[in-house]
């Protein structure tokens, strides 16, 4: 047997080293294309990782059953404990508060004018400019006058002439009237002749075809001074309405107020009813609220409800002016306008809130100097026996008593306090 074989037993070389086989070798109940099982880990190294995996499972199970945490807690106790009492207190109140519903509105002027001339002219000059505050009677825009002016001076011409033609006429009536007293005179001599045989029956027919004529040109006088009369009113209208158009070409404020728009400028051809300038009076201020219907309901003409604005931190008693009888059939909400006092920095145009009470509900109010915020977080100071903790709440809405915003005394705890703590408030 040489040295590099191996014998039937199995053994191998007496240098200790394995026979190097060939690739074709085959071990005992493996073909040729099966694989053979890869090296086998430790029982040691096995045995040690299991062990590992079970501490890690004990001790989340008992972190989860709070054996840690004594600990803690005696940590988190000493710091609380170590917390200083307040200078001042107060107690946290389970008070009922109404239930506030909102209908956000604007609001607006409740006098609102735009301005239009009354006559088509070319503007000469803009006094006025948005923002600017003006009186009634004061100068907007001036208009070019000329044309006017030509139509006033043909009517003074017009009127003159009648006034002529009226003295005219008054003369020639004087004139009839003298005739006619004449020709009465004569004809009653003449007939009164005539009845005693002394006159003719020509003379007589005369003298009363002079009265006839004396008559009729009485009655001429009378029709034609009655129409240079008609003439002369006629006159007077187209004169008066002359220089009330051309009163006109001055455009003045119609009432104490703001200018909101300017529509025109210097040198534009100024429309008969278009519209140049909107003025509104700041002082006379409403909330126009849409309030859904069902709501509507609660809301009577001449009570008063509270509005917030926001913009200027604001909260507003106002009187219901008016309820629109007919709801916005895209939205069903009414209107509701509810006039306000004017305020220095409320103006036209801002946001408002209309609130509307209907029932109640309980909450818990500490005073807002007893919150503390640190960034996201709110907590207050409460005492706990003799002890005074740091605990986390969350507040909800101020209440709404104070004239202002800023101004309001007490918040509403959402979460962390049940009513009746007394909490420490800041110095």
């Amino acid at each position: 047997m040489s040295d590099g074989s191996i014998d039937a037993a199995g053994a191998q070389p007496p240098d200790g080293r394995a026979a190097e086989r060939p690739a074709s070798y085959a071990a005992p109940g493996h073909g040729p294309g099966t694989a053979r099982p890869g090296p086998q880990p430790p029982k040691g190294k096995r045995l040690l990782s299991t062990l590992a995996f079970l501490g890690l499972l004990v001790l989340l199970v008992l972190y989860g059953l709070g054996t840690f945490r004594s600990t803690r807690d005696g940590a988190e106790a000493a710091e609380q404990a170590s917390l200083p009492a307040p200078a001042r207190t107060a107690l946290a109140e389970r008070v009922a508060v109404p239930l506030v519903e909102h209908a956000v509105g604007t609001i607006r002027s409740r006098r609102t004018v735009e301005v239009a001339p009354q006559v088509t002219a070319r503007v000469l000059r803009v006094e006025a400019e948005p923002g600017r505050a003006v009186r009634q009677g004061e100068l907007l825009l001036e208009l070019d006058d000329r044309e006017l002016s030509e139509r006033a001076s043909q009517a003074r011409q017009v009127l003159a002439a009648a006034a002529s033609a009226i003295v005219s006429a008054e003369q020639g009536k004087l004139q009839a009237i003298a005739r006619l007293e004449r020709s009465t005179q004569s004809v009653e001599r003449v007939r009164h002749l005539a009845a005693e045989r002394a006159a003719t029956a020509e003379s007589l027919e005369g003298a009363e075809s002079e009265f006839r004529q004396a008559q009729a040109s009485l009655a001429e006088s009378d029709a034609r001074l009655a129409l240079v009369t008609a003439q002369r009113e006629q006159a007077s209208s187209r004169l008066s309405e002359a220089e009330i158009a051309l009163g006109y070409a001055r455009i003045t404020a119609p009432l104490d107020g703001v200018v909101a728009e300017r529509r025109v400028e210097a040198g534009d051809l100024a429309l008969a009813g278009r519209t140049l300038f909107v003025l509104f009076d700041p002082t006379a201020l409403r909330l126009e609220a849409r309030v859904r219907e069902g709501l509507i309901g609660r809301i009577r003409e001449g009570e008063t409800l509270e509005v917030a604005v926001p913009a200027a931190d604001l909260l507003l008693s106002g009187r219901v002016s008016v309820v629109l009888p007919v709801a916005a059939a895209e939205s069903r909400t009414f209107e509701v306008r509810v006039d306000l006092e004017p305020r220095e920095c409320v103006r036209s145009g801002m946001f408002g809130r209309l609130r509307i009470v209907g029932g109640s509900r309980e909450v818990v109010r500490v005073p807002a100097a007893a919150l503390v915020r640190v960034g996201q977080l709110e907590t207050v100071l409460v005492r706990e026996g003799e002890r005074w903790t740091r605990r986390l709440v969350t507040s909800g809405g101020r209440a709404s008593s104070a004239a202002s915003l800023e101004e309001v005394p007490a918040v509403e705890i959402l979460s962390g306090l049940v009513g009746g703590e007394t909490v420490g408030l800041a110095p």
